[in-house]
């Protein structure tokens, strides 16, 4: 393989939507593809963002692939867990999931059907974040994480990434939810409405940006999102690795004028210490070789930063290859 030429990448969603499908239908025609022919990155609902991100990653493979090299193609999958799996029992060869899944399928945990450590799995690069958001009525009194105690708070439904990340945070602060003068556990779609008729005074999000649902949120009432920063969220950072430190940008969602500070979990692409070096280095340096147009092709990579994909939320050993490329970009 030498994936020596740059790739120019064309700017038109609608042809990166082709490039997508003609990679996926390529590997629908042969679902068995050997590594050699076709390699596979597992992802998300095609609705979501980690199928185009996966798509995003493929076309800059794909865009620099000479006669006789390997096709990379997307499926959807169902979760993080769900790719997990798969890319353990050798299903597919890449995944795409959330940093604190790469974690605890490292670790070994009693939710996974093979419940032992995943020694196995490797990382490649870290993605987008996909941080806590903490939303408050403008005017309503409260400016920061302190002015929460005695109000009125969702904590997001039960299980939820959101409902997981404040516990954490509350933990780090010492507090509980008796802190707050009224609990609730609204999902996502009700929190909207909820806030902004002043049914509560804050709500609790996992997202990244842009975000339509974030959209929706600033467009309907006046709001604005708590910076999440601190030594507590230091602390937090430095004792849950696969955390990052995130930031919700400025000039995206009305009224949000200055990028607020955050922490959360990640987006992140894995493989197994069996896959091809020559393939995972190829696959890193076609991103980072022509990292602009990739950032350029779905909105959520827009705020990528190259050192953020080598330590951003990775908790899994990098892959030796993608080390290796990291490592020489780094020094060059």
């Amino acid at each position: 393989m030498k994936f020596q030429s740059r790739l120019r990448f064309p700017a038109a969603c609608g042809l990166f939507a082709l490039a997508l499908a003609a990679s996926v239908g390529g590997f629908a025609d042969d679902a068995r593809a050997t590594e050699h022919q076709t390699f596979v990155i597992g992802t998300g609902n095609v609705a979501g963002v980690y199928y185009p991100a996966a798509g995003a990653i493929c076309q800059a493979m794909n865009g620099v692939r000479e006669a006789g090299d390997p096709t990379c193609a997307v499926v959807p999958g169902e979760s993080s867990k769900a790719n997990l799996a798969a890319l353990r029992a050798e299903g597919t060869d890449f995944a795409i999931v959330q940093s604190d899944w790469q974690f605890w399928a490292q670790q070994g945990a009693e939710f996974f059907a093979d419940p032992t450590p995943f020694t196995s799995l490797r990382s490649v690069m870290a993605l987008h974040a996909e941080p806590l958001v903490i939303a408050v009525r403008r005017g309503g009194g409260i400016g920061a994480l302190a002015d929460l105690k005695g109000k009125r708070v969702s904590v997001g439904a039960p299980a939820s990434a959101s409902r997981g990340m404040m516990e954490v945070l509350m933990g780090a602060l010492g507090w509980s939810m008796s802190d707050f003068g009224e609990v609730k556990e609204f999902a996502a779609p009700q929190q909207a409405a909820a806030l902004c008729n002043s049914d509560i005074d804050a709500a609790v999000y996992a997202v990244g940006s842009p975000s339509a649902t974030l959209a929706a949120l600033t467009t309907r009432c006046e709001v604005s999102f708590l910076p999440l920063a601190g030594p507590e969220v230091d602390q937090l950072l430095a004792e849950n690795k696969f955390y990052r430190t995130a930031a919700i940008p400025a000039g995206v969602y009305a009224g949000i004028d200055a990028a607020v500070p955050t922490f959360g979990v990640g987006a992140t692409l894995v493989t197994r210490a069996n896959m091809s070096e020559t393939v995972v280095a190829a696959l890193v340096t076609a991103v980072l070789e022509n990292f602009e147009a990739f950032r350029a092709l779905h909105p959520a990579l827009t705020w990528l930063e190259t050192d953020q994909m080598m330590r951003g939320g990775l908790s899994a050993p990098l892959h030796p290859a993608a080390a290796r490329v990291f490592t020489e970009r780094e020094g060059s």
